[in-house]
């Protein structure tokens, strides 16, 4: 999954193993990590590195 941010004009990369459902952020943004959160869960993903 891509997200970006406007305010510094990052994408961010939100990856996951469909079979563990363990997920990583790549380029993620310090202002941006409640969304992240929120993206991750809403896939019931669990976060192992971002």
């Amino acid at each position: 999954m891509q997200l970006f941010d406007a305010e510094s004009s990052t994408y961010t990369y939100l990856l996951w193993d469909k079979d563990t459902k363990d997920a990583i952020l790549v380029d993620p943004v310090d202002t941006q990590v409640d969304r992240d959160i929120d993206e991750a869960t809403k896939l019931n993903l669990s976060l192992v590195y971002g």
